[in-house]
Order: C-alpha cells, then structure tokens, then sequence
C-alpha cells in the first residue's frame, strides 16, 4: 500500500516543479506594451500600399512577430492597400505563448481617394552630335501622342563641343543616375526607359500621392513663379525635393543621326529641338522640402521672382517643369508638371 500511493505523490511533485518554474520564466501579459504605426502617419489614399509597423516599449521592432487587421480582418503581412475611402481601423495581436496581447491603442485611418493626376518624367539625356539619339526622340514623340501626362526633358551634353545647347548641369546628373552613354532615357529618375509605351501607362497607373500646381506670369523681361506641392498623405518620414526647371521649345541646329528615323538623313539639317532643359532655378538635384510640410492637405509653396534666364533665347518658347524626388542617392520623382508660359496647370 505504502508503495502504490508514492506513484502519485512523486507525480505531483514532479508536476508541480516544472509548473512553478514555467510561472517563474513566463511573462506577466499585463505588463507588456506596444504600440503600432506607419510611415506614412494616419492619412492614405486608396490604391497605395501602405506599411504599417509594430515596437515594444523598449523600441524594439516586433513587426515580424504581430499580426495586423484592418477592420477587425485579419491581412496578410505588415502593408495594406485600401480598396475604400472613409475610415478604417488598423489593429495588431501579439500571439505571447498562446496568449494575445492587443495593441496598446489602434491606429486610425483616414483613406481618401487620389485627388492630383499621376505624370510621368521622362529625361532623355541627348546630344546634337549623337547619332543614335534621335531614335529616343522619334519614340518619345510617338509616346506623347499615344499617351497623355508625358513630361520630356530634353539633356544635352556638348559631346565633341559642337552642341549649341549643352546644359551646364548635365555632369552632375550623368554622375548621379549612371549616365555613361548617349542617348539614355530615364523614366521617372527610376529606370533606363525601353522606349515602350506600356512602361508609361504601368507608372502613369500608380495613384499620386501628392499633385503640383504651376503659376507663372511674364511682365517684360521678369518672371515669376509659384509652385504648389499639395500632400494627399503624410509623408513625414520621406526625404523630399522639389525640382523646379526652365525648358525652351523650337531650337534648331544640324542633328547627327545614323538611324532609319527622320528618313534616315545625316544630319538632319535645321533639326527642330523641343523641351529642352536650359536652366535650373533650384539646385539641378532639388532643394529640401521641409519635413514638417509633408502633412495631409497641406500645401508647400516654392517661388520665383527675377529675370527671365538668360539662357533662354525665346521667352515665348519657354516651358516650366516642376517635380518632387523621392530619396538621397539616386532620388526618383514622385510627381511632375509643366506649363507653358503665362499659364497656369492644375494639380
């Protein structure tokens, strides 16, 4: 008798030993905090993947470890594109060893949908001694008549010094986007362009997070510009630029060209030359947009009051291009608009 009741007992010893000292290791739920957010803050447009992250108290990210809803819904990883506009709550469970732990407040959202229209930049870096370059201009005009919200940047380098129309800016951005041979066109500071036209509509698709407004006005030989960067979201985290250019239509010089294009002439005598970039009036990579102006609804306001450049030869010829670039190396452009002169685009 004595024997048999000892089986349990030693049971129950050994049970309860592990179960005190799973207590002593375990961790007091109620004492664990996190918090959950985005980058882009509490204000998204429908159609744009939005992160969201997770950090404990201690600020250490936990994201991999939590999972997100949206409306009470369970989503798959940590982003989310919102389908709807309105509001939408984000919460996030932390599973701790079978246990739950809720978010220590949801994030609130608001989702609108886009409200400034998407254009795409396309830089063709170009040269009147280049003779494969007018391929690029060929199928960039092709592309402008299919697709509508192109925005042509014409670069000239001087080659052999026999382009009248070089742009002293033009090392700085070949150094900057890898430029080593001519003609390369870059599609939104992102990519070689392919000269396809289904690459533009594939950028002219994504939905804008933020849209531009040009005014300029000539009087005499003075001008003056406003631009107008308007968020559709917060983008407090981003590192932006504003990029504001002068660019000069209907310049003509001798054109290079061993292409079947053009009828295949070389040169091209009296080559007509369009949206050529002539002048910066901010920095040829951008000047900062302020951090604390990249908010929902707000508009950032860039101005210019002075002569007209003196590198233009026609001010009746002139356009203005204006663009926000995303980033530090290589910086891409969110958004781009342009004008002709004494006129004024919407965002």
């Amino acid at each position: 008798m004595k024997n048999i009741l000892s089986v349990p007992v030693v049971l129950f010893i050994f049970l309860l030993f592990p179960a005190c000292n799973r207590q002593e290791k375990g961790i007091d739920i109620s004492n664990i905090h996190f918090r959950i957010s985005s980058p882009y803050g509490t204000h998204y447009i429908t159609g744009k993947e939005i992160p969201f992250r997770a950090t404990d108290a201690n600020g250490n990210d936990i994201t991999a470890a939590v999972t997100f809803l949206v409306d009470g819904q369970d989503i798959a990883g940590s982003s989310h594109i919102f389908r709807q506009a309105g509001h939408h709550t984000v919460g996030a469970v932390w599973d701790l060893g079978g246990t739950e732990k809720q978010a220590d407040e949801n994030l609130e959202a608001e989702v609108i949908d886009p409200r400034s229209r998407t254009r795409v930049l396309i830089d063709d870096f170009t040269g009147t001694w280049c003779v494969n370059c007018p391929r690029v201009i060929y199928h960039l005009e092709e592309a402008m008549q299919q697709v509508d919200g192109i925005v042509p940047v014409a670069i000239h380098n001087r080659g052999y010094n026999t382009d009248p129309f070089h742009f002293d800016g033009v090392d700085e951005l070949a150094d900057t986007y890898d430029i080593s041979a001519y003609p390369t066109p870059l599609l939104n500071r992102k990519e070689v362009w392919d000269e396809q036209v289904a690459s533009v509509r594939e950028e002219l698709a994504r939905p804008a997070v933020l849209g531009i407004r040009i005014e300029n006005r000539v009087t005499g030989n003075r001008l003056d510009i406003s631009v107008d960067v308007r968020f559709d979201m917060d983008l407090p985290e981003d590192t932006l630029k504003i990029v504001v250019y002068a660019l000069e239509n209907g310049l003509h010089a001798d054109q290079a060209n061993a292409t079947q294009y053009y009828g295949g002439q070389d040169p091209i005598p009296g080559f007509e030359h369009n949206h050529v970039l002539r002048h910066s009036f901010t920095s040829v990579l951008g000047d900062d947009i302020p951090a604390g102006e990249q908010r929902f609804d707000h508009v950032y306001r860039w101005t210019y009051s002075g002569e007209i450049p003196s590198e233009i030869s026609d001010s009746a010829q002139m356009e203005l291009v204006a663009f926000v670039v995303k980033g530090t190396e290589k910086p891409y452009v969110v958004n781009v608009n342009k004008t002709a002169i004494d006129e004024t685009c919407d965002y």
